[in-house]
């Protein structure tokens, strides 16, 4: 039996007003056609977001330059 296949889509975007003075930018996370209820650059949140999505309670530890 195969392992069952979990589709992550990760859309990135890039809206600027009219004048130019403003930008906004991000990235939709999708799993399994499922949209995530944020749009962020940050990998913590998209990976606890596609893991939580897939039914896990996670815990994500993370550390800058080795602290």
């Amino acid at each position: 039996m195969g392992k069952p296949k979990v589709k992550v889509e990760l859309k990135e975007y890039c809206y600027r007003c009219a004048d130019g003075c403003c930008t906004e930018y991000g990235t939709t996370t999708v799993v399994n056609g499922f949209e995530l209820p944020f749009n962020n650059q940050d990998v913590d949140t998209i990976l606890q977001g596609v893991l939580e999505a897939l039914g896990y309670e996670v815990e994500i530890d993370r550390t800058y330059n080795g602290d």
